[in-house]
């Protein structure tokens, strides 16, 4: 069973042709690195297809699925895919939104200066006065 079980982890390691299905410019170049190369594994590890076999592989499963904090960076950088997977499935357009001001808003950078200058001194003169 053992050596069937390492022919699968090996198939699944050797896969190449991952899609990151979010933003990937939240990740690192180094997790970047790690996703695309080993992300058919990180799968099957932490969908339970592939059953772990060393404990270095369990310690994996269990910071993916949340029982432990990921400490290792394969186990981190998948955390991290996961959950980043996760929020822009729940929150999809809003996350991808930019929000552009068309004209200056209420206050422009002088007088919100000038606000600032007077709402200091009368919270000083406030504070001496006691």
């Amino acid at each position: 069973m053992v050596s069937s079980e390492r022919e699968r982890h090996r198939a699944l390691a050797v896969r190449k042709e991952f899609v990151c299905q979010c933003e990937w410019r939240v990740f690192s170049p180094e997790e970047l690195a790690l996703i695309q190369r080993w992300a058919h594994w990180y799968q099957g590890l932490s969908e339970g297809t592939l059953t772990p076999i060393t404990e270095a592989q369990r310690l994996f499963v269990a910071a993916v699925r949340g029982d432990r904090k990921p400490e290792e960076p394969h186990a981190g950088a998948w955390w991290k895919y996961l959950r980043r997977l996760k929020l822009e499935q729940e929150h999809g357009p809003a996350m991808h939104s930019a929000y552009m001001v068309d004209a200056d808003t209420f206050y422009n950078r002088d007088m919100a200066k000038q606000l600032r200058r007077t709402m200091g001194g009368v919270n000083l003169r406030e504070h001496k006065r006691g």
